[in-house]
């Protein structure tokens, strides 16, 4: 049986890769106030909310949302427990909302506004969504 011997170079290299994932799961992540009774998630330039609300009402409420922000509605791929909606803004930037039923009365919807993300746009497309909700 072969055994080999481990280096103190191989340790470092093994901590610092666990140091290198521990901090790149952490990082990107950040609990955001989207109203005044509402808590979202903002991670990899995705805001994500959670509804108390049945998918059918929360869908409704997120493609009218979107028609009130001004954005035209480019892509509407509905099935039957989760949905994604694609519109483009006057500046044609790429805004995906995605909505997913999680429970009865639990539904969750992530917005990405433009490739990289902007958390005051996606911010101000769920204040739109939830007037409606």
């Amino acid at each position: 049986m072969l055994m080999t011997k481990s280096t103190p170079a191989a340790h470092r290299i093994v901590k610092r890769l666990l140091l290198a994932f521990a901090l790149l799961g952490a990082a990107g992540c950040t609990q955001v106030l989207v109203s005044p009774e509402t808590r979202g998630e903002y991670k990899l330039g995705e805001l994500q909310v959670f509804a108390d609300r049945d998918f059918a009402a929360t869908y409704a409420a997120a493609k009218n949302g979107m028609k009130d922000k001004g954005l035209f509605l480019v892509k509407d791929d509905r099935l039957v427990v989760e949905a994604e909606l694609n519109g483009r803004d006057a500046t044609d930037t790429l805004v995906i909302v995605k909505v997913k039923e999680l429970a009865k009365n639990r539904t969750s919807i992530k917005i990405r506004y433009g490739l990289k993300g902007d958390l005051a746009a996606a911010q101000s497309v769920y204040s739109a969504i939830a007037t409606r909700l």
